[in-house]
């Protein structure tokens, strides 16, 4: 029988090594999986200590935050990547993309567009953890007929703001929606080893 306090540690170190890394690519159709318009995929659903790397592909993007009613508007206060410019020449699965770190500090919706590329209305939007009351399909369709904020002056690189959504409301859950849904199992490969499981072994 091991110690508490070994125990507890860890639990704590399984924890961190169990945390996902979500992969979207900016300026990407999820359907055909190239260059176009887009987040691929649309809708992910991370969990508190998960990561989401945000890759610029091909065009002028970014990954802003927004709220679910108006999506083309940024949300004050909220994340916001800075533009990313690539080269119309490069290849979708080029090495060395331009990418940034966004960290999931809470399970309550969230929601991005591309606002440097100006198509959001043509649906280059991302939903994270959509609820039952607010879900991907509706965020799409308030994308549609949302108005569109102009652009900053600014051309900053730097990612502004954390990972928690000020702003967000609605209880977190699946739901039905249009596009690809990425959840943890399917990027870890649905490996359904639990902390709880692995202290349990590791108590033996």
């Amino acid at each position: 029988m091991q110690p508490l306090t070994t125990i507890a540690t860890f639990i704590l170190a399984s924890s961190s090594v169990l945390a996902t890394e979500f992969l979207v690519g900016v300026g990407m159709n999820e359907t055909t999986g190239q260059k176009g318009v887009g987040f691929d995929p649309s809708v992910i659903l991370p969990v508190v200590g998960d990561n989401v790397r945000f890759e610029f592909r091909s065009g002028t993007h970014s990954a802003v935050q927004t709220t679910f009613d108006t999506p083309c508007v940024p949300l004050p206060g909220g994340y916001n990547s800075g533009v990313f410019t690539v080269d119309d020449s490069a290849a979708v699965d080029a090495p060395n993309l331009p990418s940034v770190l966004f960290m999931i500090n809470d399970t309550i919706p969230m929601w991005f567009f591309d606002q440097a590329s100006g198509n959001c209305q043509q649906g280059a939007v991302l939903a994270i953890n959509p609820s039952t009351s607010q879900t991907a399909d509706q965020f799409r369709a308030n994308a549609a007929k949302s108005p569109v904020a102009p652009m900053s002056t600014s051309t900053e690189s730097s990612p502004t703001s954390s990972g928690s959504a000020a702003g967000a409301s609605g209880s977190s859950g699946n739901n039905g929606a249009a596009g690809v849904v990425v959840t943890r199992a399917s990027v870890s490969g649905a490996v359904g080893v639990t902390v709880g499981a692995l202290a349990a072994a590791f108590w033996l």
